[in-house]
């Protein structure tokens, strides 16, 4: 429960810093995932706990499906397309 409390308060707080940018947007390299860096590149108030709650599967970047699914979560704002 804690845990989840922290990543939607996490979340409100990226959602609140990060305007609309969709992943090609903060996907810097081009490599298709989006890592913490890039992250906090485009969202200076981005934490390491909102990021680690949206990276499902722990590898470090969020891929396409992490990335769409936060955005139905409300945890990163929808993007444009």
């Amino acid at each position: 429960m804690t845990t989840r409390l922290l990543a939607a308060t996490a979340a409100a707080t990226l959602i609140a810093a990060s305007g609309a940018f969709g992943m090609d947007t903060l996907d810097a390299n081009g490599d298709g995932l989006v890592t913490f860096d890039e992250l906090l590149a485009a969202v200076p108030t981005a934490t390491e706990e909102s990021f680690v709650a949206i990276d499902k599967n722990g590898d470090g970047a969020l891929d396409a499906e992490e990335y769409a699914a936060a955005e139905a979560d409300g945890l990163l704002p929808v993007s444009g397309g």
